[in-house]
């Protein structure tokens, strides 16, 4: 198990030539095989055209221990206020349950409030028990439900 440091974790943007690292790092969260290297670059250009779109890296004593993407975004409801959303949240496997991710996702929370949001959201497969008793952990309620459908042509050919 990684040994705890003194020094504190930082949330910085991932760069474009560090897309091979964040392919294997969310290849982590499902156990899957890295994205396509080219599919990565495409959805990095799509992402930038957001403003407040951002995919991070968590890094402690210089090295990448997860990540996680966020958007954050107006809405018309509560006063006008931003909403922030974050999703893809992995930790490495070799540095979980030791409290790096709730720092990761506090650090997440301190630059959506100061992006003006007034709530940071997240969903999270059913069958990710381990997840959920993290989130309950930090704070997190759970709250409605989340519905989705797949948009892609092949689903709604049939």
């Amino acid at each position: 198990m990684t040994q705890p440091s003194t020094q504190a974790l930082s949330l910085r943007p991932v760069r474009e030539d560090e897309l091979p690292l964040l392919g294997t790092l969310l290849a982590e969260l499902d156990g899957t095989p890295p994205l396509p290297l080219e599919r990565l670059q495409a959805t990095w250009r799509a992402i930038h055209r957001y403003p407040d779109y951002q995919c991070y890296f968590a890094e402690r004593d210089g090295e990448v221990i997860g990540s996680l993407s966020m958007i954050v975004f107006p809405v018309f409801a509560h006063d006008l206020a931003s909403e922030a959303i974050i999703e893809a949240v992995v930790i490495r496997p070799a540095f979980r349950g030791i409290g790096l991710g709730r720092e990761m996702i506090r650090a997440a929370m301190q630059i959506a409030a100061q992006r003006g949001a007034y709530k940071l959201a997240l969903s999270s497969n059913l069958r990710r028990l381990d997840a959920h008793r993290f989130y309950d952990g930090m704070g997190f309620a759970r709250h409605g439900y989340s519905f989705h459908i797949d948009t892609r042509a092949e689903a709604l050919a049939e």
